[in-house]
């Protein structure tokens, strides 16, 4: 995940670029799903964007290319993994930028 942090005064609360990318690297019959998240100005707690699903199989890789903006701001920027059987979340990872 990468995303590009606007630049001035006010950067939280314009938008901001972001990259996903994620491949299926377990030919286990699972998809792998990958979503953004943030953190508001002067709030701890986690905002979780729209998962976006590969389910192309193993060795398969999704990339896109969105952006993000809020009335509350952007502080911090993140990226959530999965792995999934229909619609339930099997296991997952995240790290923050």
């Amino acid at each position: 995940m990468g995303a590009t942090r606007p630049s001035g005064d006010l950067w939280p609360y314009q938008e901001f670029k972001i990259a996903l990318s994620v491949t299926d690297t377990s030919a286990d019959g699972h998809h792998v799903r990958i979503r953004f998240l943030s953190k508001a100005v002067g709030s701890s707690a986690t905002t979780t964007w729209a998962w976006h699903s590969l389910t192309a199989g193993s060795g398969e890789t999704l990339t896109l290319s969105t952006t993000a903006q809020t009335s509350n701001g952007i502080a911090e920027t993140g990226v959530e993994v999965a792995r999934f059987e229909g619609d339930t979340k099997l296991n997952s990872c995240t790290d923050w930028t």
